[in-house]
């Protein structure tokens, strides 16, 4: 019997070492309850004297002795105790903060007397590895929030709103908000600006510890007014404990209420502060004690970034809205301007034309002379309203290229032939050189023949008596660019082919420190008051900007005293050369319905002509144009006896006129509304309207044939136009 209980001593000893030896707490309960077995570590955790644990207590007054030592709270007590009562067959594992800090993981286990072992834990060090990953976590999630909203969303108080959510939450934070600073100087002010049409923000974060205080941040925070204005001049965040009783407050903010403050800067890329973000706490921790004190610093420079994006792009907004409303000023002044100027040169050169063809009675040579003068006067003065319209137009993206198959031979042969007397009268030789590896490309006819009759008459103006002018078309590629002098810097690539329009002279040359302003409108080389040579400076400007609309450019080689040679090049792209191939094709089918209708063209001289128009002058060329031709014309002064006539229930198909001619800019009632009214007529609709009018702006001609006009002629009149057009509606 000895020897029995030496060794279950023994046996107990051991097993003692064996539990002391674990860093867990250790605790077995017998099926009444009580405390049976424990190891050193047990009495540890809570302080407990280990020779009251011998005495076998009941678990529920180890538990009251842990509550009453304020480990535990009487909750965390009951939850272990309920947690022991529902063990059936599995274990059951609890977790419980202590309120020194410790963090404990109970593991509950049923013993085989329906008793309970117990194993507590110390997982202190590994929850607060824990709790560091996942706020580490959580912040480079916002990080990475915060960066893609600034790079991908436009709504700028979602990207505030996003930061302030995060950063009160991780401050413990109450309220906050951010500021944005506008305005300069003593002028400034920080208040809300909302995500409207000025793309600034302002987000507010929870519920104002003052109810006034967000109809005060609405109005905005004057300069000088407040303790933000300090952190706005010094750049440092600022933190107030107790913002009632500071004199610099603003009043309406003098609450109890208010917690500590922390106010923060937000710089701008250069320093600036443009903004401030603002974090009201009511909690016992300080502000700038908070461990997120870094990341709040990074969010407001990001904040910054943000801001100033928003800046920009109103700017930006501003700038573009005023230079839209500078072009639309200037279009509607050119469009008053050319109608105001083409309305008294359409009489101008209409009547020298008809003085000019002796109809009524033959003129004396210095009478004829004297007409010729007048006309080449206003052709003249024509041109220059053209070309300001034209340049215009193109500035303002406004012109569209009427691109079709041209023979560039025949183009600059007519225009060698056009620039050929103003060459005589200098005894200037004109020469041609053309490179027939290339005759036809697909282009603008008008606008091509535009910028040869631009580089020959300026070659012909300053080429001195004696010289010479040379044009020259010819196959060239991107690399033969180089070496010339281009006002522009677009790209060129030397493979791409070209048709290079050059013309060369041997005129007075151009220094190179002035070449580039050669293509700036309405300047020139001589622009003194005594300059030889008149014009707009308009010419190479216009040339260069249509060169550019073809994809183009230009370029200059110029020398002193010895002439200047300019050069156009526009790109034959392979998809033009598919084009042209399409045009080819459909150009031939289209000849023999050509044919076909001029077959059945006739003159019909006994035709009725209607002419609406206002202007005196204008009455008198059209109508006398007209009835010389052989046509009966009839007039109509005004908007509204027009109107009058179309709703007239007299009018009927018999006697209606066969051709109306309608200026468009009409007293009371325009011609656009008259022409939608004819054609809404169930028997004027038939009559072939021609739309004649100074309207020569981007999209006029368009706004007439939408209305249903059959034709556009613009003023001043082209007579052989308006006779060839009149004749080809009378007739279809």
């Amino acid at each position: 019997m000895d020897d029995f209980e030496k060794d279950l001593q023994r046996w107990k000893e051991e097993q003692e070492l064996i539990l002391n030896q674990i860093d867990n707490g250790i605790a077995l309960f017998d099926n009444s309850n009580h405390l049976i077995l424990f190891n050193q570590k047990l009495p540890e955790i809570w302080g407990l004297l280990p020779e009251w644990l011998k005495l076998k207590p009941h678990r529920d007054d180890i538990f009251a002795e842990i509550v009453a030592q304020g480990y535990w709270s009487t909750e965390q007590s009951q939850q272990l105790q309920n947690c022991l009562l529902d063990i059936e067959t599995e274990s059951q594992l609890l977790y419980i903060e202590q309120s020194n800090g410790i963090s404990l993981k109970v593991d509950c286990t049923l013993a085989s007397d329906r008793g309970h072992l117990l194993t507590f834990r110390d997982v202190s060090i590994y929850q607060r590895s824990q709790v560091s990953l996942n706020a580490e976590l959580r912040r480079l999630r916002f990080l990475l929030g915060l960066n893609e909203r600034l790079q991908y969303s436009d709504s700028l108080r979602e990207i505030a709103q996003f930061a302030l959510n995060y950063l009160a939450e991780v401050m413990h934070a109450a309220f906050g908000d951010v500021k944005v600073i506008s305005g300069k100087g003593k002028n400034r002010q920080a208040g809300q600006i909302f995500n409207q049409v000025s793309s600034q923000f302002i987000a507010s974060y929870g519920i104002p510890a003052v109810a006034e205080m967000e109809g005060l941040l609405k109005k905005g925070i004057p300069y000088g007014q407040g303790l933000l204005w300090e952190v706005v001049e010094s750049g440092k965040p600022m933190y107030v404990e107790d913002y009632a009783n500071q004199p610099h407050s603003i009043p309406g903010f003098r609450h109890p209420g208010i917690g500590q403050l922390g106010i923060f800067p937000i710089p701008a890329t250069d320093g600036t502060i443009i903004g401030i973000l603002t974090l009201e706490s009511r909690n016992l921790e300080k502000l700038q004690e908070a461990a997120q004190k870094d990341m709040l610093f990074a969010a407001c420079r990001t904040l910054g970034v943000a801001i100033e994006r928003a800046q920009s792009q109103e700017r930006l907004r501003q700038i573009n809205e005023e230079l839209e409303r500078s072009s639309q000023l200037k279009s509607e002044f050119l469009a008053s301007m050319s109608h105001e100027l083409r309305t008294p040169l359409n009489s101008i050169l209409g009547f020298s034309d008809l003085l000019q063809r002796q109809i009524s009675e033959p003129l004396s040579d210095r009478q004829l002379n004297q007409v010729r003068f007048i006309q080449k006067s206003g052709q003249h003065l024509l041109q220059l309203i053209n070309d300001i319209l034209d340049l215009s137009k193109i500035e303002s993206g406004k012109t569209e290229l009427n691109l079709e198959l041209i023979n560039i031979h025949e183009i600059c042969t007519d225009c060698l032939r056009m620039i050929q007397p103003r060459a005589d009268k200098k005894r200037l030789g004109l020469s041609l050189e053309l490179d027939y590896r290339i005759s036809t490309v697909y282009m603008d006819q008008r606008r091509v023949r535009q910028i040869i009759i631009n580089l020959l008459s300026n070659a012909v103006k300053f080429t001195p008596e004696g010289g010479t002018v040379k044009l020259g078309g010819r196959l060239a590629y991107g690399s033969q660019i180089q070496g010339d002098y281009r006002p522009d810097c677009s790209p060129i690539n030397s493979s791409t082919p070209y048709l290079c329009l050059e013309v060369k002279d041997s005129g007075i040359g151009i220094p190179e420190d002035r070449w580039e302003m050669l293509f700036r409108p309405f300047q020139q080389v001589d622009s003194s008051l005594s300059r030889r040579h008149e014009g707009t400076g308009l010419g190479l400007a216009l040339t260069k900007k249509l060169a550019e609309l073809h994809g183009g450019t230009i370029s200059l080689d110029s020398q002193v005293s010895k002439g200047s040679t300019f050069r156009v090049w526009l790109p034959l792209t392979e998809m033009r050369a598919e084009l042209i191939v399409n045009s080819a094709s459909k150009e031939g089918e289209g000849v023999s319905s050509e044919d076909t209708t001029n077959q059945r063209l006739e003159t019909e001289k006994s035709a009725r002509i209607l002419i609406v128009e206002d202007q005196p002058y204008n009455q008198l060329l059209i109508s006398q144009v007209l009835e010389l031709e052989g046509y009966k014309v009839e007039l109509i002064s005004d908007g509204k006896t027009m109107l009058d006539t179309i709703n007239s229930p007299l009018v009927t198909s018999p006697n209606l006129p066969n051709l109306i001619l309608m200026d468009i800019q009409l007293p009371e009632v325009d011609g656009l509304e008259l022409i939608k009214k004819i054609k809404a007529h169930s028997i004027w609709y038939s009559v072939p309207v021609i739309a004649v009018t100074a309207m020569a702006m981007a999209g006029d001609r368009q706004k007439c044939l939408n209305a249903g006009a059959s034709a556009y002629l613009s003023k001043p009149l082209n007579i052989e136009e308006m006779i060839s057009t009149a004749k080809s509606l009378l007739s279809s």
